[in-house]
């Protein structure tokens, strides 16, 4: 958590020097998410298999929520 007395005087900097302070934490999020390093959680690759399931398959929206009742 940031200090309050630092939250203070980023509040009271000038205009431009908040903006500038703003783009240098968002270049610092963008690099992270570049790296993969998103905190906690790091994404894995994934192969997405193909299968067939000997017949094509046809899907009536309606029916299947008919069904449910």
């Amino acid at each position: 958590m940031i200090a309050k007395d630092m939250l203070a005087q980023i509040q009271q900097a000038p205009l431009a020097e908040r903006i500038q302070f703003i783009e240098v934490i968002l270049k610092s999020l963008k690099d992270d998410i570049k790296s993969g390093i998103s905190g906690r959680h790091r994404r894995k690759a994934f192969k997405v298999r193909k299968f067939h399931l000997g017949q094509e398959v046809r899907c009536d929206r309606d029916e299947i929520y008919a069904e449910r009742g």
